[in-house]
């Protein structure tokens, strides 16, 4: 594996929505941006075209096209089919399953639309990715892996919530890892993306973000200046990477706050702080509020819930 694979197995997939299309006649959709997620159009026969960033591609069966920030694009049958602004050409659109619709019509296109929710708080590098990479069945890096999965997406009504899951993360993590790689060459920190020794570092310091990690020795590992990785790191990062070592410490602390019942001491400790005073400055800072009272807030819809059903009882 890859150091690039590595960084997009960090990106944390918190669900998907998988939908089959069966289209006919003249079809299309307006979508807008959508926060927090990434957009799969996968197609099985037929074909359309997708417009997004002032880029043109033609979809063909057996094709896809992966929208790594679900940025505002238009999927239609052909470029003559006009789509108005948050608009649709399709007609007699009705739902026919859970997650399949049909259009009015023969069918002649078959889309399978993969939604993925993503945690995008910890990657800094989706601005530098394309804003749609399109991916074809030629392709050596998927090669039948993608035909094998495109098959299991169209039917997956027909498959168990944790497969379908399963399936679809594999996507994400396969997905994103290509448009890592196709990269976004003339975008600033596009450069840093494409190092691996950058990378590798990122990734040492997201597996032990409690180290009390000095830059000369993070640069000394991975075979670069202290100089170089603090540059190439800031420009992939849009912040000194001590700043990002201290959002990993924090983004951990509030997970094992909300998970747990460590103490704040012990929390403290495990995310590399030392002391409980200096740990409760430093979430106070980024959170707005101290562990105990961030740790409270959390559980107080479950107390909630356990006091409404025993009033229920």
């Amino acid at each position: 594996m890859t150091e690039l694979d590595a960084l997009a197995r960090s990106l944390v997939v918190l669900g998907s929505e998988v939908t089959s299309l069966e289209l006919g006649g003249r079809w299309g959709k307006h979508r807008r941006a959508a926060r927090a997620s990434a957009k799969l159009y996968a197609a099985l026969h037929g074909g359309g075209e997708l417009v997004v960033a002032d880029r043109r591609l033609s979809l063909r069966a057996g094709e896809l096209a992966f929208l790594p920030r679900a940025d505002e694009h238009v999927i239609r049958d052909s470029a003559a089919t006009p789509i108005p602004r948050d608009g649709s050409a399709c007609v007699g659109m009705q739902q026919t399953a859970a997650d399949v619709w049909v259009s009015a019509g023969t069918p002649t296109t078959r889309l399978v639309v993969v939604d993925l929710q993503v945690d995008h708080a910890d990657a800094p590098w989706l601005a530098l990715l394309p804003a749609v990479v399109h991916i074809t069945g030629e392709q050596p890096e998927l090669g039948r892996w993608l035909a094998d999965t495109l098959a299991l997406l169209g039917r997956a009504r027909a498959l168990s919530p944790s497969l379908r899951e399963t399936i679809t993360a594999s996507w994400a993590q396969a997905l994103f890892a290509e448009a890592l790689r196709a990269g976004a060459g003339t975008l600033p920190g596009a450069e840093a993306l494409r190092d691996d020794r950058v990378v590798a570092a990122l990734l040492r310091l997201r597996a032990e973000p409690e180290r009390p990690w000095e830059l000369g020795e993070l640069a000394a590992q991975v075979g670069m200046s202290r100089s170089a990785l603090a540059a190439r790191t800031t420009a992939l990062l849009g912040e000194p990477v001590g700043s990002y070592l201290r959002r990993l410490r924090l983004d951990r602390a509030a997970s094992l706050l909300a998970t747990t019942d460590a103490p704040i001491k012990v929390i403290a400790a495990r995310v590399g702080y030392a002391s409980e005073p200096a740990f409760t400055r430093a979430f106070v800072r980024a959170r707005g509020t101290a562990p105990v009272a961030y740790r409270r807030a959390l559980r107080q819809p479950d107390a909630a819930r356990a006091d409404g059903a025993k009033d229920m009882s």
